[in-house]
């Protein structure tokens, strides 16, 4: 079995505070550039030292890099706010500077501070380039070995990379540039880190914005494939549902089946330019491209809206190349966006030691899209990868009376809605807001980004008005390589 599609697709002890040393942060101007060194963002960056090991404050340091875009208040508010992104081991500087637009938005009354979390970005980054290198195929009896080779070639430990270290660091830096509180978003894991973040410093917290919930006694693994397939579904349902794409599509869960058992009993050779490098470029295209495509393709709804139309051509055998290209610059972006060993130190100690086989449906597991390659990947990762520390209640839902704003997607292919409404019993002053028709991630979806600055400058979700949402809707499906029907 190749695992390249299964790495690409992912996506105990005790804890005690100790006091920490505080480094001073020197800001000066700086450029930054985002996601694939897109972007041209003017700010304040700086670097700050923090200790390897909490538990040791003079001990081996790190050191952590952080952006500041100040406010434009002739007197800032006494807190600042931040970006957490998700992955786990995606940069929240390259977050800041792809959003921009938006986030500036927020320096009318309060500093933004960001950081990019111990191990990603440019904080430390804790890259595993024998597991991320998909250029070669790889055998399942291979993780291990590959495994192993990246913990001997990695710069630190990878114990001190866990969410409940990383918390830490954020409360250390609100102290070090002297905030108050923190006004908080984040998404995907970034809503892990989050919700521990409230859990072990409430009083350090003004708000906070999850969008694409990640609930702390949720474990990721079966369910991420689980999730994914029931997104697919969503758009074959949506797909004959509607005129144009049924008339144009009449059997796509069939042309998917078919597609499907092609690839998998044999690669198909197509020619592409490659979407990287515009070079001529043979690609043997096996059914690992196809769920990697899938898998990512499915998070918005811009590119969900190709599916029918990509699905349907490859499986007709005229158009292969679709499947191909974007799987490639897919691969190649996450690659580039995530540091798995970052990513790793999160996974196998705060997810991986909780799976239990006896309780995951494996022949549903087997019958998803994705199968149970991911899942067995990351088990077999973990079974060598060290552990770091944890909160004794990182798993246990938060409760809380400060105001949340919890923010999912319709059609969000890994953190449904389901589970933006499984932390609101522990939210007391929490509003939940569902956005037609979206994937994962909704902060920059229609008016969004209007009614999250609204909630960060005046908490309270119970006055949120949220009917400018109604407006939103999935992106409507191609037909031809045209576009949508007129």
């Amino acid at each position: 079995m190749n695992i390249r599609a299964a790495l690409v697709l992912v996506c105990l002890g005790t804890w005690s505070t100790l006091s920490q040393p505080t480094w001073a942060i020197e800001f000066t101007p700086c450029h930054l550039s985002g996601s694939g060194g897109s972007g041209n963002l003017a700010a304040l960056c700086g670097e700050w030292v923090q200790p390897l090991d909490p538990e040791k404050p003079n001990g081996e340091t790190i050191t952590l890099s952080v952006t500041k875009l100040p406010s434009t208040a002739l007197e800032p508010a006494a807190d600042a706010f931040t970006l957490i992104n998700g992955g786990p081991g995606g940069s929240s500087i390259d977050m800041l500077v792809d959003m921009a637009g938006i986030a500036s938005s927020f320096t009318r009354e309060r500093d933004v501070i960001v950081i990019d979390q111990r191990g990603t970005g440019r904080s430390a980054p804790m890259r595993c380039d024998a597991l991320t290198d998909t250029t070669n195929e790889v055998d399942f009896e291979d993780i291990v070995p590959l495994t192993e080779m990246c913990l001997q070639n990695l710069p630190w430990q990878p114990e001190f990379f866990s969410t409940t270290v990383a918390v830490q660091d954020l409360e250390n830096l609100r102290q070090a540039l002297g905030y108050q509180q923190w006004s908080i978003y984040g998404v995907s894991y970034g809503t892990r880190v989050a919700m521990q973040y409230l859990r072990q410093f409430p009083d350090s917290v003004r708000s906070i914005v999850i969008d694409g919930v990640v609930p702390p006694d949720e474990v990721l693994g079966a369910n991420i494939a689980m999730h994914s397939e029931t997104a697919l579904q969503q758009v074959f349902e949506r797909c004959a549902q509607d005129a144009s794409c049924n008339t144009a599509f009449p059997n796509l869960p069939a042309d998917f089946a078919k597609l499907k058992a092609d690839l998998k009993r044999a690669p198909v050779s197509t020619l592409i330019n490659h979407p990287i490098t515009g070079e001529p470029t043979d690609v043997e295209l096996t059914y690992d491209h196809l769920a990697v495509w899938l898998r990512l393709a499915l998070y918005g709804p811009e590119t969900s809206s190709l599916i029918p139309l990509i699905i349907h051509e490859a499986a007709a055998g005229k158009n292969y190349g679709s499947i191909a290209a974007n799987a490639l610059r897919l691969i190649d972006n996450l690659t580039n966006a995530l540091n798995y060993g970052m990513h790793n130190a999160v996974m196998c100690t705060e997810d991986a030691p909780f799976y239990n086989d006896q309780q995951i449906d494996m022949e549903a597991l087997e019958a998803t899209y994705i199968g149970s390659a991911m899942y067995k990947t990351l088990d077999a990762m973990c079974s060598v990868w060290p552990q770091g520390p944890i909160h004794p209640q990182m798993k246990e839902p938060v409760t809380s009376d400060l105001p949340v704003l919890v923010l999912s997607g319709e059609f969000d292919p890994i953190t449904p809605p389901a589970w933006g409404e499984a932390v609101m019993p522990g939210l007391s002053n929490a509003v939940h807001l569902v956005a037609p028709g979206q994937g994962h991630g909704t902060i920059a979806r229609g008016c969004m980004p209007k009614l999250i600055l609204e909630f960060v400058e005046d908490p309270k979700p119970q006055d949120i008005d949220a009917s400018c949402l109604t407006h939103l809707a999935p992106s409507p499906f191609f037909i031809n390589s045209l576009g949508p029907a007129p």
